[in-house]
């Protein structure tokens, strides 16, 4: 195979590797996987994804944004953190084993440009949906546990290598750190005891 582009690769192969993450959720998911999860989610991201490839980073920050509508929505429908993070994760494999298979060589600069972008969108994603889960304590000690949950899946996707240290889920994860911390340290109101 000649010299492709990276983002020309993903146009021409667009529905394979749609097809093929569906396929990936449809083992793994319970709930079910939703067609909006799959249909709007993917697609969505493989053309901000040709389009940063194309043009560069986005001054609107589009791949955060949706990621974070993203985040909200499958909160929203029942999913778990871990899947929304394991979708993002899903296109990254996807893209490169159908690469690898079919002999089109991915450029140094352009991979970067993937995994930046997988960075963005699951830092976004992962940051929504610590927010938007629902209150169910007093707000010290859930706001502890959103921060500390955010921590957790930072630092599982950065163990898992999708993502390096120095990108934005590494930043998720020194924020949320230091957010735990914080609330460690906030003084506590202490009621007086009647006499």
């Amino acid at each position: 195979m000649g010299k492709m582009k990276l983002s020309e690769f993903i146009s021409s192969n667009r529905d394979e590797l749609i097809g093929r993450c569906r396929a990936k959720v449809a083992k793994r998911s319970a709930p079910a996987a939703t067609e909006a999860e799959i249909d709007h989610g993917v697609p969505l991201f493989l053309d901000q994804l040709v389009n940063e490839l194309r043009h560069g980073p986005s001054k609107t920050d589009e791949i955060s944004k949706s990621a974070i509508q993203y985040g909200h929505d499958l909160l929203l429908q029942g999913f778990t953190v871990s899947q929304v993070v394991h979708n993002y994760g899903d296109v990254c494999q996807s893209v490169t084993d159908l690469a690898m298979e079919t002999g089109a060589p991915i450029a140094t600069d352009e991979f970067r440009t993937l995994n930046g972008c997988l960075d963005d969108a699951i830092a976004g994603a992962v940051t929504e949906y610590s927010r938007g889960q629902q209150v169910t304590r007093d707000g010290h000690s859930d706001e502890m546990r959103r921060w500390i949950n955010t921590a957790i899946t930072a630092f599982e996707v950065l163990q898992s290598g999708r993502v390096g240290i120095g990108g934005t889920t590494g930043q998720l994860l020194s924020m949320s750190l230091t957010k735990v911390r914080a609330l460690i340290d906030r003084p506590v109101a202490v009621t007086a005891k009647p006499s």
